[in-house]
């Protein structure tokens, strides 16, 4: 199994040479390996899964890069997957949150103050 592009020898015959794999094989067999117990994969679905793995990247990074940012951010790749036809993915990308809205969240009797106080009218 190669960790890069497929050779000629790897490829049935009549077909045309793939463009270069960016996502190795031998990463998609091993992330694979415990579905693949349950059904037969050759070097070509390893290839297609790789091809599907690459297409979501690419469009992962264009999509949340769309405003012309020069790098990727966290928080824009959960807003986009939370509002995309990836929102399945998005307990695995959640939205950050700030602390004191945790609190507040968490604590609603108590909102907005984050520190103990003896300050209070009881």
């Amino acid at each position: 199994m190669s960790s890069g592009p497929l050779t000629p020898q790897e490829i049935a015959a009549g077909s045309s040479y793939p463009q270069p794999v960016i996502v190795p094989l031998d990463f998609i067999e091993e992330q694979t390996q415990g579905a693949r117990d349950h059904m037969e994969m050759d070097n070509s679905g390893l290839y297609i899964m790789s091809k599907a793995v690459e297409q979501f990247m690419r469009q992962l990074m264009r999509q949340t890069t769309e405003n012309g940012a020069r790098e990727l951010e966290y928080d824009g790749l959960a807003r986009f997957i939370a509002n995309s036809e990836f929102a399945a993915l998005k307990d695995f990308f959640p939205e950050r949150i700030e602390f004191g809205k945790l609190m507040a969240h968490l604590y609603p009797a108590d909102p907005g103050n984050q520190t103990t106080s003896s300050n209070s009218n009881s």
